[in-house]
């Protein structure tokens, strides 16, 4: 049970690793694929074993007396996230690990089909990616174009691309969404090897967040197999779209924790440069620190919500909402307190202003965070905000 105190002491282990972090964040600014070279570091070892169940060989990220903590409620991630994001939430999201993915193999995959997931990440560091996004139709689940085509002879494979995927190249597993047919309940997920035929990933050019290394991924008659399809043992709607959004409920807050981290960060460095400010200036910075304080403990209780129910994803989407532009507002303000010049005497700032802008569209832009809080609102969900 996360008390208090345990909180204290999960933020003053991921203070360490967040060190190690930003010691090479703007390394992999620069040069993304040099991660690599850095996989025996603490934090990325963490990293690479987060979100994994202990019944599948995950090992703790904190041990706090007898209790062990894998990453795997939304109220350990956004604490460890958050403060792993004050390092660098470029290297953290392009380092190792299950992700995303792990969250729908949770609620999908069969025991065959965990354990081979999972095995992965226990033979080295590894990459996972979660393949939902697609050229010109974004992560809309509904307009999913990919398809999964079951011939005659009871083979089956996947054509399609998918856009904006996290860590595509590197990957050695993960899990892709397509249809098998026109309707919602036809969507299903699959788990993919990218060694097999079939599969090609190109690394896109980003401005922020370059250590994520978005990729386009192409499957040109991907050969797939009856027991790569998640959810085969669940009902039909308890399958692909369900894990997909029950994904998003889940992540949405650790998207909100990393754009609070990007906005702390700002926040802190400016704090330690600087040691004179006018009353203007002491009055903006007084503003900035209650809103940091006030959006941390509105995204830990949107967490602590989603533990407790996944389908109440409305305070996950103002969390949302709030941290993303928040994120923009703060290493806009960091530049502006650190004067004319600061893109270029700051790479630190330089580097956080450019990724701050890259939380509007992760887990949906506030226009959808918005649509989501108005259905929550309309149908009688919301009782607080």
């Amino acid at each position: 049970m996360i008390t208090p105190s345990t909180i204290a002491v999960f933020e003053q282990v991921m203070k360490q690793y967040a060190a190690e972090l930003r010691q090479i964040g703007l390394t992999i600014d620069q040069e993304p694929d040099r991660i690599t070279e850095f996989l025996h570091t603490s934090a990325l070892q963490a990293i690479n074993h987060m979100m994994i169940p202990p019944e599948y060989g995950g090992q703790p990220i904190v041990t706090i007396g007898n209790e062990r903590y894998y990453g795997l409620t939304s109220l350990e991630r956004v604490i460890t996230i958050e403060q792993l994001a004050t390092g660098d939430a470029g290297v953290f999201l392009g380092g190792p690990g299950p992700s995303m993915s792990s969250i729908v193999m949770m609620d999908l995959g069969d025991e065959e089909q965990k354990e081979r997931f999972y095995s992965q990440f226990m033979k080295g560091p590894a990459w996972a990616v979660f393949a939902l996004s697609e050229p010109e139709k974004g992560s809309d689940a509904t307009e999913i174009s990919t398809r999964i085509t079951r011939h005659p002879d009871h083979t089956m494979e996947l054509t399609g691309h998918k856009f904006y995927i996290g860590n595509g190249h590197r990957a050695s597993i993960g899990l892709v969404f397509a249809q098998t047919n026109r309707t919602p309940l036809g969507i299903q997920a699959a788990i993919i090897d990218p060694s097999r035929p079939g599969f090609t990933a190109t690394p896109l050019d980003t401005m922020g967040l370059r250590g994520l290394r978005l990729s386009h991924l192409q499957f040109q008659s991907y050969p797939l197999e009856e027991q790569d399809i998640l959810g085969r043992h669940l009902s039909p709607t308890k399958r692909g779209l369900w894990g997909a959004l029950r994904t998003f409920h889940r992540m949405r807050p650790s998207v909100a924790a990393l754009a609070l981290g990007v906005a702390q960060a700002a926040y802190d460095y400016v704090t330690e440069h600087r040691t004179v400010f006018t009353e203007r200036e002491k009055t903006g910075l007084e503003r900035l620190e209650i809103r940091l304080h006030s959006l941390r403990n509105m995204i830990r209780h949107a967490a602590a919500e989603i533990d407790h129910d996944a389908n109440k994803g409305y305070l996950a989407s103002l969390s949302k909402i709030r941290a993303a532009s928040l994120a923009e507002e703060a290493t806009d303000w960091a530049l502006d307190m650190m004067g004319p010049g600061s893109m270029l005497e700051h790479p630190l700032l330089n580097k956080w202003y450019r990724d701050a802008r890259a939380f509007e569209f992760m887990e949906g832009t506030t226009s959808i965070q918005k649509i989501n809080v108005f259905q929550a609102y309309a149908n009688g969900k919301m009782q607080h905000v």
